[in-house]
């Protein structure tokens, strides 16, 4: 059957519409971003992820094999991407294992989210160098699924970054190093799936089920709902916290498993600089501003990353404020960005 890929621009961003059957659309959207893949891949044999590869190398199937065996429809993705791009497969996964076989890779990201009246969800995407100028927006509108947006890096399954659903979930991820991973499915495997809930609650229930080797921090809202959710997910460990009001935060560690994780100095930076943060009411302006002054990150002075984009979610209005490496804020509502309405979006 046939599927297409669309290329838009909201302002300085690309934004890439896929469409059509699962493997149809990752086969066409490898194929058109093939160039790109190959610039991600050719830093790959240098990463940590990949010594520990070759160090154990049983680790690294048995979670190959978690990922397959729970998670097809995303490893039926993976493979599709890879056989359009024409680059071999494992290489995709294991750059997608990046943070499931321990400790060392950059981590990356900040969640800032005020629940209130209205409620907002921020999240800046702190990401390598590499990814600099080749990630874009992706809406994926498969055949009998919800909508989905994220923040894409080519080659990856598009789950590790940001997520709005036309189900009207909104969601920041945070990468956080486990000390000792368990040969669980691969935790971009696991965020996939968990794209096609159709609540927070239901959000929650699946990240519960479904055990994930690497360790991802999530921070949920739901478009017209006050609340924000946290979930720290590790191994067969998950921690849940509800917040009815105030600011939210997390980094790059654990702040309810603290001993599954490592626990990073640069991170515990940002920890303490959100700490001490003290809004006073909801205000998308004030959440961006500290998302892109206060915890920017520009891969200098030691840091390896940087901030590649910054996306703040009224839930009350659903405007989304979408800020790129360098460039002016951008506005669109989270409905059109899911569902790949170019019409409605300026």
């Amino acid at each position: 059957m046939v599927a297409t890929v669309r290329e838009h621009r909201i302002g300085d961003v690309r934004w890439t519409i896929v469409r059509g059957p699962r493997e149809a659309a990752f086969r066409e959207l490898g194929a058109y971003a093939a160039d790109d893949i190959r610039t991600v891949l050719a830093g790959l044999p240098s990463w940590p992820v990949a010594a520990r590869a070759r160090r154990s190398p049983v680790r690294f199937r048995a979670i190959e094999a978690a990922s397959q065996v729970e998670h097809p429809d995303a490893y039926a993705e993976l493979t599709a991407l890879a056989a359009g791009a024409g680059v071999p497969f494992d290489d995709l996964l294991l750059a997608n294992l990046r943070g499931d076989l321990g400790a060392g890779d950059g981590t990356g990201c900040t969640d800032l989210a005020w629940a209130g009246s209205p409620s907002l969800l921020g999240h800046n995407e702190d990401g390598a160098p590499v990814f600099d100028g080749i990630g874009r927006l992706l809406t994926l509108l498969l055949d009998g699924e919800p909508g989905v947006c994220v923040w894409w890096y080519p080659g990856f399954l598009p789950s590790n970054t940001f997520t709005l659903t036309t189900h009207g979930l909104v969601w920041g991820i945070d990468s956080v190093s486990v000390v000792t991973p368990s040969p669980c499915a691969g935790r971009h495997f696991v965020a996939r799936t968990a794209q096609r809930a159709t609540s927070v609650p239901e959000a929650v229930s699946l990240l519960r089920s479904h055990a994930s080797a690497g360790g991802f921090a999530y921070t949920m809202g739901r478009l017209g709902a006050p609340a924000v959710t946290v979930v720290e997910k590790a191994g067969h460990d998950t921690a849940v916290s509800t917040v009815i009001s105030g600011l939210s935060w997390h980094t790059n560690h654990f702040r309810q498993l603290p001993h599954l994780d490592v626990a990073g100095e640069e991170s515990l930076d940002r920890a303490e600089v959100c700490a001490h943060l003290a809004p006073t009411s909801s205000d998308a302006k004030w959440l961006v501003s500290t998302l892109t002054n206060d915890v920017h990150r520009t891969a200098t002075g030691g840091d390896e990353l940087l901030t590649l984009s910054t996306v703040v979610t009224d839930l009350g209005s659903g405007e989304v404020t979408l800020v790129p490496r360098g460039g002016e804020p951008l506005q669109a509502r989270a409905p059109d960005l899911a569902a790949g309405n170019v019409d409605a979006v300026g």
